[in-house]
């Protein structure tokens, strides 16, 4: 019997000892402890044979080799809970890239603390400590902390293949990526930039007054829940913030529940209001073609349609990094889904889950 299927019976006896629906309830105001609440596929409106011959397939290998875990959260359910190979959900899971994603969170709940004032607030402006910045113009100087959030530096940083030399150098690496050469002006084009990720770390202390690790813990995963957190360092003991973040899958859902309740956790708005707003406004709204979708940027944040086609209103927004680790968030059916891939995947494979939500789970979803 598989995870998902022990899943479901524990929902439904739950549902039948308390005698109510999921959905006669008020789900927004739900929020998990340490543990997430159970419920079938059924239950929360999802096709439940659908599902489980996905999972199956999954299982045999038939349609995501290297896949890890796969989890589904519907109307503050937890519906499926499924793990594949060696892992079993307890660890810490490498999130890569979607570290970027809870990255931008930190300078949210930034600015939500009063740590930091605004986005418009100029990024040399939280490093004093550095006397000499390399490449000084006018257009490093007026890169601001939405830029650094857009991926609209106007650095010459064009593609990944900058971030190797990066991660082999062995100096001050916050001082790297803030004397990178300019290519043009701040907030123009978009190019994929690791540096300026792992130099929001550095930003985050300093803003702070505290260590990025401490600030996350206590404004971020404390309130939360989140007990897995664990990290990577880039140097000076800053966390690896563009990609060196490890959680659980369980608790990759509570990120993306966050984001599901539009930056509120139970009694608290840790998130401005004000916040997911502007993600949502597709201020890029092409940047990348990832498999067969168009995708658009927001504050470190992916944007898909929620039907390729674009016939259907509200998008989805995706955490995602490399071999294949993703949170998704789908307001459109109060749903968050989770998939991870160990790190054997090639890159057809780690773009591979963004095709499975499509084909499979998003059809079993009945209305």
């Amino acid at each position: 019997m598989t995870e998902t299927r022990i899943a479901q019976l524990l929902g439904l006896m739950f549902l039948c000892c308390s005698c109510t629906h999921s959905q006669s309830q008020d789900a927004t105001n739900y929020f998990p402890d340490q543990d997430w609440r159970l419920s079938s596929a059924i239950e929360e409106g999802l096709n439940s044979d659908r599902i489980n011959d996905f999972i199956e397939d999954l299982d045999k290998g038939q349609l995501q080799e290297p896949i890890t875990s796969f989890l589904i959260v519907k109307n503050g359910y937890l519906v499926v809970d499924e793990y594949f190979d060696r892992y079993k959900g307890e660890e810490p899971h490498t999130l890569q890239s979607v570290t970027k994603s809870i990255t931008s969170t930190l300078i949210a709940l930034a600015i939500q603390n009063g740590k930091i004032e605004s986005l418009d607030q100029k990024v040399l402006d939280f490093f004093p400590e550095y006397d000499q910045i390399d490449n000084l113009d006018e257009n490093k100087q007026r890169m601001n902390l939405r830029n650094a959030l857009m991926m609209q530096t106007g650095q010459a940083w064009t593609g990944e293949r900058h971030l190797g030399p990066l991660n082999s150098f062995s100096g001050d690496k916050m001082k790297y990526v803030l004397d990178y050469k300019m290519e043009g002006p701040p907030g123009k084009k978009w190019y994929y930039n690791s540096g300026i990720a792992i130099l929001l770390g550095g930003l985050v202390a300093n803003a702070t007054q505290m260590t990025t690790q401490d600030f996350a813990d206590q404004y971020l995963f404390g309130p939360l829940d989140i007990s897995s957190a664990e990290w990577g360092y880039s140097h000076r003991g800053i966390p690896h913030t563009g990609g060196g973040l490890y959680l659980n899958s369980q608790d990759m859902a509570r990120i993306g529940y966050l984001y599901l309740r539009n930056g509120r956790w139970r009694d608290q708005q840790l998130l401005p209001s004000w916040w997911i707003e502007e993600m949502l406004e597709r201020r890029i709204d092409y940047v990348k073609r990832l498999g067969d979708v168009k995708s658009g940027y927001g504050y470190m944040w992916w944007l898909l349609p929620f039907d390729k086609e674009q016939k259907i209103s509200g998008d989805i927004y995706m955490a995602y990094g490399h071999w294949g680790q993703f949170i998704f968030v789908i307001p459109n059916h109060d749903m968050v889904v989770i998939f991870t891939n160990d790190n054997s995947a090639s890159y057809p494979e780690e773009l591979k889950p963004i095709d499975l939500l499509y084909r499979y789970v998003i059809p079993a979803i009945e209305e």
